[in-house]
């Protein structure tokens, strides 16, 4: 009876290897194609117009501390107005401060507010 046991657990080893082998496979093809859909979503991106994509809120959700300042520029655009003390702030608003900005302190992305 144990000799029997061997065999068959070699057999279910087997088995679920296999059927990982394959799970691996279809998670690797998967992977590539989201990878070729985010660069096709990219591409389009930076073919919209620029002067309002700052309003969309969904892009403002994608900054991440030490984004560089050109990194936002290609995600928002370009700013309305740039201001220079201890920090340098983009603001994104044109007639207000209180939103729509982005901090930055020597070139990467400090702090940010997104349009209301």
């Amino acid at each position: 009876m144990k000799l029997m046991r061997v065999p068959i657990a070699l057999l279910s080893c087997v088995v679920i290897c296999s059927a990982a082998a394959a799970d691996d496979a279809t998670l690797i093809q998967r992977v590539t194609d989201l990878e070729s859909r985010v660069s096709a979503l990219e591409q389009l991106l930076e073919k919209v117009d620029t002067k309002d994509r700052w309003k969309d809120t969904i892009l403002w959700q994608r900054i991440k501390q030490e984004m560089s300042s050109g990194d936002i520029q290609k995600l928002l655009g370009k700013s309305s107005r740039i201001e220079e003390k201890i920090f340098v702030t983009w603001y994104y608003h044109p007639t207000s401060k209180l939103h729509s900005y982005v901090w930055f302190d020597e070139g990467k992305v400090l702090g940010w507010e997104a349009p209301r």
